[in-house]
């Protein structure tokens, strides 16, 4: 599965949209954001301090099919006469990974706040890469619906990770770092653009990315 024209973009933090605080607070497990000043005050200050410490980068290739074998029926559906289909794996950096374990001991609230930014930060990467394509199906990742995690293995070998923006999978098939998300998704030349993904697709109710119907 080499052979792929592999492309890497480079953003800089302040061209990802501003933080979308109800979302961390969402990946942060409120519904609502609560009202509770100690705990605002230290999400706002943990959102200015912290904020600005991603590193954006998405590594990509187009192709006319998807660039490796699956009997995904779920893909299958998502891109179904889609001209060109765009696999692609972002990353906002290590950062996050750092700030994260150094918080887990002194101070776990900030930590799980940094946990819910770093979310929020690559899922807005996401969206951001993917708006540069008109025509775009919802995006569709390894572990989503039928979609086995172990195509995590196929998507590394095409788009080169750790060679290309410096993400690296174990043995668990985990990323890091580990605010990192690989996907495919279809582009229909004429068709109207569609954003993020839709998770009424998929049975994985435990993922943090995850929105409430």
């Amino acid at each position: 599965m080499t052979g792929y024209n592999v492309e890497v973009r480079q953003y800089d933090q302040s061209d990802l949209p501003p933080v979308n605080e109800r979302e961390v607070w969402r990946y942060s497990g409120c519904k609502d954001i609560p009202d509770e000043p100690e705990l605002t005050e230290l999400m706002m200050d943990t959102l200015d301090r912290y904020a600005s410490s991603a590193r954006p980068r998405v590594c990509f290739t187009v192709t006319d099919k998807v660039p490796f074998e699956t009997d995904s029926k779920g893909l299958a559906k998502v891109i179904q006469g889609a001209d060109k289909v765009v696999t692609f794996a972002a990353t906002v950096g290590i950062e996050y990974d750092r700030l994260i374990r150094r918080y887990q001991r002194i101070e776990p609230t900030r930590a799980l706040f940094l946990q819910a930014l770093g979310a929020e930060r690559v899922e807005a990467l996401c969206d951001l890469f993917c708006s540069e394509f008109e025509g775009r199906t919802p995006r569709y990742s390894p572990g989503y619906g039928d979609l086995p995690l172990e195509t995590q293995k196929d998507l590394f070998e095409v788009l080169q990770c750790e060679h290309k923006i410096g993400i690296s999978l174990n043995e668990s098939l985990l990323m890091t770092p580990t605010k990192s998300v690989t996907a495919l998704f279809g582009i229909k030349d004429g068709e109207m653009s569609h954003d993020g993904h839709d998770c009424s697709m998929c049975g994985l109710l435990s993922c943090e990315y995850r929105r409430e119907e």
